[in-house]
């Protein structure tokens, strides 16, 4: 994953976000790509995400959380292993 020019400033976010630690998986390419991640925070309109180190995220993807709606995502910024995303779509 390469560094996009977007950083997680809290000072641009306008919406709470909780802090969670939750499995969860990316899902891609119409279900043919499946990648592990954790939750590590979460607010009404994205969250941040940690992967395994060097994987390479696509730029849209399902969020599948369990015991939460899935999300359509869009990576907004990355940070080594770090990916922030915001929910896209009717639910956001």
């Amino acid at each position: 994953m390469t560094e996009d020019q977007g950083s997680p400033q809290s000072s641009r976010r306008s919406q709470d976000r909780r802090t969670i630690l939750k499995g969860a998986k990316v899902v891609f390419n119409n279900g043919k790509g499946v990648m592990v991640c954790r939750v590590r925070d979460l607010s009404q309109g994205g969250a941040r995400l940690e992967f395994p180190p060097r994987q390479a995220l696509p730029d849209k993807f399902e969020l599948h959380v369990a015991g939460q709606p899935v999300r359509l995502c869009e990576r907004r910024w990355t940070r080594n292993n770090i990916v922030g995303v915001r929910f896209v779509g009717p639910d956001s």
